[in-house]
């Protein structure tokens, strides 16, 4: 349900087009910084998806992006965070002052797995340099 967090057991993914990544396809901090009309950094929450396994989650991002009319690049990746590491990351590198994510629900028309990471600030740079260190996997944009 929409403004719901998602648990902090479960997978967000983000796709990256390749000005987001390094020559060696890894994944950079500008993959998490948020655009001028953004309120959030876009994401999937996989869980949501009721897939099998992490293959069958990833597929159906890809054909829920390019629904949406996203144009995914053979040289494009799909990156993967746990939500609770995450969060817990961003938050203990921040003390003193702690910065806490909030992993939202945030469902689209054309995307009931759509997510956001809140509380990222527009010229933040710490906070997506810290939550691109929990990246967990990479995957082809396309299959």
């Amino acid at each position: 349900m929409k403004g719901d967090f998602v648990p902090d057991t479960d997978h967000v993914s983000r796709y990256c087009s390749r000005s987001r990544l390094t020559e060696e396809g890894k994944v950079t901090a500008a993959a998490f910084q948020l655009k001028e009309h953004e309120q959030s950094i876009s994401v999937n929450w996989l869980e949501f998806l009721s897939q099998p396994n992490r293959q069958a989650e990833i597929a159906e991002v890809r054909k829920v992006l390019t629904s949406n009319r996203i144009t995914l690049r053979r040289t494009g990746r799909i990156a993967v965070l746990n939500v609770g590491e995450t969060r817990n990351h961003v938050y203990s590198a921040t003390h003193p002052d702690s910065k806490d994510l909030h992993i939202l629900h945030d469902p689209l028309p054309n995307d009931s797995s759509h997510s956001g990471i809140f509380g990222v600030m527009m010229d933040d740079q710490l906070i997506p340099e810290l939550i691109v260190q929990t990246v967990k996997e990479i995957h082809p944009a396309l299959d």
